[in-house]
């Protein structure tokens, strides 16, 4: 699938685009350790329901160059204010997982004016989640550095990513992987999740609840790193008019693994924005 490319502050940022150029937008904001392939087997449901989709490499992720600075979570919020300036996106639709929705949700929050819907996958906002055990080594200074050296050996990250999601293709998953290469590209994470103080969110629920357009919030049944129970925390602290769907038999990137199901509550969602 061919990215397209753009340059922020002189550095490289790699996206997918697709559809029509007067159809309403769509930005989808991929998580960690991902790239803008996760969302590959849902572009086209997004078209057939008549919207633009605009998908990129978050900074430091797949195809896309890492920030000069720190890559703090501070720092990808306003990467999304460069990408949505330089793009001239003004009011779009924002579909998101994982480390995409604590950009992405916070983001919105902060500008709603720009949010015409939101649909929400496997992520949190919540100052009572805990960290999942990988992501608080990586959160740990030296113990963080040390896995990385060990996530960088190629043969073992394909082999514990297809175990994790046995329907991943070849390509999706060398653009998983090249966050890990080196130890230089690998502080991207480390830097992310060492930034991840959701304390500093406490007050994000009452701006999620002033938002009054459509929302649908799905979730994995299996997710491991996540519990599904988050979903419905997500609904009754911030966003009581949701729409929640807990997908049985599926993990974390549901993207990927059921596709069809995921796609069935694209196209309900997108109905709904008629």
């Amino acid at each position: 699938m061919e990215k397209k490319n753009l340059f922020l502050h002189g550095k490289k940022v790699a996206y997918i685009e697709r559809g029509n150029i007067n159809d309403p937008p769509v930005l989808l904001l991929h998580g960690v350790p991902e790239s803008s392939l996760v969302w590959r087997e849902l572009f086209p449901c997004i078209m057939s329901c008549g919207y633009r989709t605009i998908a990129p490499d978050l900074p430091g992720f797949g195809h896309s160059e890492p920030f000069d600075e720190p890559s703090t979570w501070k720092r990808f919020e306003q990467f999304v204010s460069d990408f949505t300036t330089a793009l001239n996106l003004d009011k779009f639709h924002l579909i998101v997982h994982d480390w995409g929705g604590l950009i992405g949700l916070k983001w919105a929050c902060d500008h709603p004016e720009n949010i015409l819907s939101l649909f929400v996958s496997n992520t949190t906002l919540s100052e009572d989640y805990k960290w999942h055990p990988l992501a608080q080594i990586w959160r740990t200074p030296s113990s963080g550095e040390e896995i990385m050296k060990k996530m960088a050996n190629h043969l073992q990250f394909q082999t514990e990513m297809k175990k994790t999601i046995p329907n991943i293709t070849d390509k999706t998953l060398e653009d998983f992987y090249r966050v890990f290469r080196t130890p230089e590209s690998s502080i991207v994470i480390l830097d992310l999740y060492r930034s991840g103080n959701l304390e500093k969110v406490k007050t994000y629920n009452e701006k999620l609840n002033r938002f009054k357009i459509p929302v649908t919030i799905i979730w994995g049944e299996n997710d491991p790193y996540i519990p599904f129970e988050f979903a419905y925390k997500l609904k009754n602290d911030g966003l009581p008019h949701a729409n929640v769907h807990i997908i049985q038999n599926a993990g974390h990137f549901l993207q990927i693994e059921v596709p069809d199901k995921v796609n069935f509550y694209i196209h309900q969602h997108f109905k709904n924005c008629k």
